[in-house]
């Protein structure tokens, strides 16, 4: 798989454009440093990071909950749970068009919400809610990922790869931490508490966004 992908990415992307080749590590170096120094930059980044926490985080605990009663499922049943993913080749081609018509900032906090009542649906002991909670969660979570990396390139004024590799890391330091730090939530209060984690997360990578991302449209 991962050969036939390289392939695919090999013969399909086009070729880079405008591209500098930086050989200078003091140079590189330096760009990292601007970055971090960007608190545009920085609220993406922590944007990245909620990302993949909130989706790790859901999908990892909410199969501890819905094992037990009133729901009671299956393993096969909280495998079949994880087919909402599919909802992301709806909603990751039509992001696109939806950010450049409303703007990163309007898209991203208009999917921050989103994923947060869907996050909070599933408080509800009713399974087809759960299920729709997870939906709207998880396709909001989409939506973000595509706002918040597609303006990495906008808020990135040079050394622009390694703004994305930034941004990279910290998307996957949050799906490191999203697998764990719920955890010591459920310990103490089961999923209630770690929905209420999720969300609160949430929450701070949306205030950062609303604070720091400028409210000009972008075209992506």
């Amino acid at each position: 798989m991962n050969f036939v992908s390289a392939l695919a990415i090999t013969c399909l992307l086009p070729a880079s454009r405008r591209f500098v080749r930086q050989s200078d590590l003091g140079a590189a170096l330096r760009g990292f440093a601007t970055h971090l120094r960007n608190p545009v930059l920085l609220a993406t980044f922590a944007v990245g990071f909620n990302v993949l926490f909130s989706l790790v985080g859901a999908f990892t605990y909410i199969t501890f909950y819905l094992s037990v009663a009133p729901f009671g499922l299956s393993a096969v049943a909280l495998g079949a749970v994880f087919l909402v993913y599919l909802l992301g080749l709806i909603v990751t081609p039509t992001a696109g068009p939806w950010i450049d018509l409303f703007g990163h900032r309007k898209a991203l906090l208009f999917a921050l919400a989103s994923s947060s009542v869907g996050v909070l649906l599933t408080l509800v002991p009713v399974l087809w809610v759960v299920i729709l909670g997870l939906a709207i969660c998880s396709s909001g979570v989409f939506v973000c990922q595509a706002a918040a990396s597609s303006f990495v390139g906008v808020a990135a004024k040079s050394a622009r790869s390694s703004a994305t590799g930034l941004y990279v890391m910290c998307y996957y330091i949050g799906g490191s931490l999203g697998a764990v730090l719920p955890g010591i939530a459920w310990a103490h209060g089961r999923w209630p508490a770690c929905a209420a984690l999720i969300v609160g997360i949430q929450a701070l990578a949306a205030m950062l966004a609303g604070v720091f991302w400028p409210r000009k449209r972008f075209v992506s």
